[in-house]
């Protein structure tokens, strides 16, 4: 079993320490069991808006320690994206930290059109992290739409990874898209699939009422925290469940 816990917040526009205190105690207050993975949502420590990278240049080492101190402290694997920049240019990167340091990062490949497509450059690899006894593939919030970008490899008898993990800044208008979406690359690559979205208005005005969820093998919501509500939700992923599910019917075999 590996434990996830999803942390389902609002992030206030342009105020990085003042989110950075409130998820500091989210977790004191409501991570009450040990979680193996901790996981927050895309832009999580300032949202979007026209200032990402203003927000980068003076946020983005203290964003990073706060993640690596939460891993130290909770004992856990800790993901969350930030806007980042390196050689002039604005990245939306995923972070991946273990309390003994930086496990792997990813740069998010799909921009979607308007102020992220127009301040950030896209990645062009994935990475897939190997820790808790499986293998992990983290993306970020559009990406979900793209299902060869998600595809899972089957390549002498071994799976590229058992998990996808998803974090999101998706509007309250099509968060039913992103958990169908998230369903479908979960049944298709026959593997769970963890979305980790917010809640609240972010810095342009759009608002956001959550859809954090996870989803299991066969396309089944496995738990799912409550609507426009700040949360975290714990939930325990199965993996030997998995595994026979995918001994049972391999259809990776026939993967083209």
């Amino acid at each position: 079993m590996v434990t996830v816990g999803l942390v389902q917040a609002d992030i206030h526009p342009h105020a990085v320490e003042r989110n950075l205190r409130h998820y500091a105690e989210m977790l004191e207050r409501e991570l009450t069991r040990p979680v193996d993975l901790l996981v927050f949502p895309e832009m999580f420590a300032c949202g979007f808006s026209a200032s990402l990278r203003e927000e980068a240049c003076a946020w983005s080492a203290q964003c990073q320690d706060f993640l690596q101190q939460t891993a130290v402290k909770t004992n856990a694997n800790v993901v969350a994206s930030l806007p980042m920049v390196e050689q002039d240019k604005v990245y939306n990167r995923l972070f991946w930290y273990s309390p003994e340091g930086l496990l792997g990062q990813y740069d998010k490949k799909h921009l979607f059109f308007g102020d992220e497509q127009a301040l950030c450059t896209a990645g062009h690899s994935r990475t897939i992290v190997s820790t808790l006894g499986h293998r992990f593939l983290p993306l970020v919030c559009y990406d979900v739409r793209f299902p060869v970008w998600s595809r899972n490899r089957y390549e002498n008898g071994c799976y590229a990874y058992d998990c996808l993990v998803y974090v999101a800044n998706f509007p309250a208008p099509r968060e039913g898209i992103l958990q169908q979406l998230a369903a479908a690359r979960a049944i298709e690559n026959q593997a769970y699939a963890i979305v980790v979205n917010r809640v609240g208005v972010d810095g342009n005005g759009f608002p956001h009422a959550g859809g954090t969820a996870v989803f299991d093998y066969e396309g089944r919501k496995v738990a799912a925290a409550a609507q426009n509500q700040e949360q975290i939700l714990t939930v325990e992923l199965d993996f030997e469940k998995l595994q026979t599910f995918r001994e049972r019917i391999p259809i990776a075999k026939q993967w083209d």
